[in-house]
């Protein structure tokens, strides 16, 4: 079975990179708990929280909702680049949204319920010299396993 961390990659790499959702022909290079740096790759990286619930349920198995903080590095420095930052990331809330309303699709042996954007999306950390920053967008995962 894959990691929690390896479902939600593939699960966002899917929407990022299927035509019909018209993002910009990038790849999106998710590592664990760091934000790295690749070239010509949106980075990003995916934080645990300590916040996580598991309830036993009767038939053996557990529910658990769990949050991630999964940050993307985009270019920051003009207008315009920030404008084009905030049109990708309500596209992205958007087709994270659709894909719950149409099911999720992972097949990683547990049963997804939802993946959502749970709060605001926001650059959490700038450059000193302002040419990238972190946007900080904040995931809550629910499953049964």
């Amino acid at each position: 079975m894959q990691t929690v961390y390896q479902s939600i990659v593939l699960f966002l790499n899917s929407i990022v990179t299927d035509p019909e959702n018209e993002f910009p022909p990038k790849t999106l290079f998710i590592d664990l708990e760091i934000v790295g740096t690749v070239p010509n790759a949106e980075n990003a990286g995916i934080f645990s929280s300590p916040n996580d619930i598991a309830t036993e349920l009767m038939a053996g198995g557990a529910k658990h909702i769990e949050f991630k903080s999964f940050y993307l590095r985009m270019p920051f420095n003009s207008f315009p680049q920030r404008l084009s930052n905030e049109a990708y990331l309500e596209k992205l809330r958007k087709c994270i949204r659709e894909k719950n309303l149409d099911g999720i699709d992972i097949n990683d042996g547990r049963d997804w319920i939802s993946i959502s954007i749970n709060a605001g999306i926001y650059p959490a950390q700038r450059e000193a010299n302002m040419s990238t920053a972190e946007y900080l967008v904040p995931l809550k995962l629910e499953y049964i396993e």
